[in-house]
C-alpha cells in the first residue's frame, strides 16, 4: 500500500509551527516590556520616597533651629546629598525658602530636586515655624 503525500494528518505543518512561534514571541515581548516598565516605575518610586525622606529631615532640621536662624536664613542644610538607589547614585539638591507670614511666623518650603534619565524630578514639603515672642 502506497502512502500518498499530503494525506498524513498527524503532527504540525511547518506553517502552523511558525505561526505558533510568532504568537508566542509576541506574547513574550509584551511580558518583557511590562517587566521593564515595572522596574522603571519601582526605581522612580524609590527615588521619590528618598526625596521625601530628605525633605522631611530638612524640615526637621529647620524646626530644631532657633527662630532667628530661620528668620535670617542661616540654617545650613547639606546639599547636594548623594544616595544609592539600587545601582544608581542619585544626587539630590535641597533648597529651602522662607516666607514671612507675621512677625512671629514664617512659612518654610523645602524643594528636593534630582535627575534620572535626563528628566528633572522635584518633591516639595512645607511647614510653618513660629515663635512665642
Amino acid at each position: 500500500m502506497r502512502r500518498i503525500a499530503g494525506k498524513n494528518t498527524k503532527g504540525f505543518t511547518l506553517i502552523e509551527l511558525l505561526v505558533a512561534m510568532l504568537v508566542l514571541s509576541i506574547g513574550l515581548m509584551a511580558m518583557l516590556d511590562g517587566l521593564a516598565n515595572y522596574m522603571r516605575i519601582n526605581i522612580e518610586n524609590q527615588m521619590r520616597n528618598e526625596a521625601m525622606r530628605i525633605a522631611e529631615a530638612s524640615l526637621e532640621t529647620l524646626r530644631n533651629a532657633t527662630f532667628d536662624q530661620v528668620k535670617n536664613h542661616t540654617v545650613v542644610i547639606a546639599s547636594p546629598e548623594q544616595r544609592r538607589i539600587r545601582n544608581f547614585n542619585i544626587n539630590y539638591t535641597v533648597v529651602w525658602t522662607q516666607t514671612r507670614i507675621s512677625d512671629s511666623s514664617y512659612a518654610i518650603q523645602v524643594s528636593v530636586t534630582w535627575n534620572h534619565r535626563n528628566i528633572a524630578h522635584q518633591h516639595d514639603a512645607a511647614s510653618i515655624i513660629s515663635t512665642d515672642v
